[in-house]
């Protein structure tokens, strides 16, 4: 499940962005969504929407002939996970959760990967 600071369909695009792993066009994240819906979103609708995810810093975006190109800014769940936690309560409660000595040494190496990347 994608962070609670995402809506139904920020969270869906955004799994499209991650499942593909290369730049992205609206038209190809608008055809991954619209597979099998009743129905189907509007192409404006799903570029608002990829507008908004690179404002909040989640999306990349590049000029493509007349359009761009979109790729993910953030790995994961866990990355969206980390840069709230860090809005919300800044480097010290990341810091404190990650020097926890019961924390599995593999996650919190991806923590504080997490923390070098946040902005």
């Amino acid at each position: 499940m994608v962070a609670v600071a995402l809506g139904a369909l920020e969270g869906a695009v955004m799994r499209v962005c991650w499942e593909v792993q290369a730049p992205v066009t609206v038209r190809a994240v608008l055809g991954r969504l619209n597979e099998g819906r009743d129905q189907p979103l509007a192409y404006t609708t799903v570029m608002t929407v990829m507008s908004r995810l690179t404002e909040k810093g989640l999306l990349d975006r590049a000029p493509q002939g007349r359009g761009y190109v979109y790729t993910a800014a953030v790995a994961d769940e866990a990355a969206i996970a980390v840069r709230e936690v860090l809005r919300a309560h800044g480097d010290a409660a990341v810091t404190h959760f990650a020097a926890e000595a019961s924390l599995d040494p593999q996650l919190r190496d991806r923590l504080r990967r997490l923390l070098e990347q946040s902005p």
